[in-house]
């Protein structure tokens, strides 16, 4: 059976940070990715040219990370975050990257594939807008997560 979606890398960010903003994340909306952006990719539905999914891999404080990850709310749970996180590993480890890190608002799905929860104080500053938010342990309970490649 053939797949039903086409991912590639991009460098335009705008429709990304869209979906990422319908998404849920604390992203603008704009043409410019996320300060320390390294790589982004697309996933593209093959018959509508819909974008499904997005993802980018980062730098922040130091250590490489799984930016921003984001999936269309009407095509969740078909295994399309998995994928684009998939690509994102695939290219780390041609650039000899051991290990990703990333900041998770949804933590459980993350340690369900594999993710590894980490110490919030001794990690690396991943969780950019994570650390001074109001909602952080109250609201919202995101987590630092690593996976070694």
């Amino acid at each position: 059976m053939a797949l039903s979606y086409v991912i590639r890398e991009t460098e335009n960010f705008y429709p990304l940070s869209v979906l990422c903003h319908e998404s849920g994340m604390e992203i603008e909306i704009g043409e410019n990715p996320p300060d320390g952006t390294i790589k982004m990719w697309r996933m593209d539905d093959v018959k509508t040219g819909e974008l499904i999914a997005s993802v980018t891999l980062q730098i922040r404080d130091h250590v490489y990370t799984l930016g921003t990850l984001a999936v269309r709310q009407d095509r969740r749970n078909e295994g399309f975050g998995k994928a684009m996180q998939a690509v994102v590993f695939e290219e780390a480890r041609r650039m000899g990257i051991k290990e990703i890190w990333g900041s998770a608002k949804v933590p459980d799905y993350y340690y369900r594939l594999g993710w590894e929860r980490m110490d919030w104080d001794t990690s690396p500053k991943v969780g950019v807008s994570c650390q001074s938010c109001a909602s952080r342990g109250r609201q919202c309970f995101p987590a630092i997560i690593k996976m070694a490649l």
